[in-house]
């Protein structure tokens, strides 16, 4: 794992929110895309902050329908934009960072994922807990 650059295994095409949106937005973007984090990302495409299904979580409790689903009240979730509820300035890495300094990092942090960036700090991609778990376990298939 420690030859192992971010640039071949981070998911390049990465969903996003802006520093304007709304927790609904959020929200229908995680539900939509199947995902659990979203860089925030000004115009430039450059990383300021970033949002987790956690985070939304804290800022407001689910509601359990008739049927066994959570769900949110989107007039409570429209109270909320997103630049003030985001982490800000989040750690991140360059796509020829390796794994291993990736793991160590989410490891310590206890990060959930890292931002991506190229050297301008525009984002290249984001590696995921669950992307790491899928690479090492294909590379047991391949062993």
């Amino acid at each position: 794992m420690k030859d192992i650059f971010l640039r071949e295994i981070m998911i390049a095409e990465v969903i996003t929110a802006h520093i304007e949106d709304t927790l609904s937005e959020v929200e229908e973007k995680f539900r939509a895309n199947g995902i659990r984090h979203v860089p925030v990302v000004d115009d430039k495409n450059r990383i300021i902050g970033i949002f987790t299904r956690n985070d939304l979580a804290r800022c407001l409790a689910p509601h359990r329908t008739e049927e066994g689903d959570y769900v949110y009240d989107p007039d409570e979730m429209d109270r909320f934009i997103l630049k003030y509820v985001m982490t800000k300035n989040p750690k991140t890495l360059r796509p020829e960072d390796t794994l291993k300094h990736a793991v160590d990092i989410m490891a310590r942090e206890k990060y959930g994922c890292i931002p991506i960036v190229k050297p301008d700090g525009t984002l290249a991609g984001i590696v995921s807990q669950i992307d790491v778990m899928r690479f090492i376990s294909n590379s047991f298939r391949e062993a």
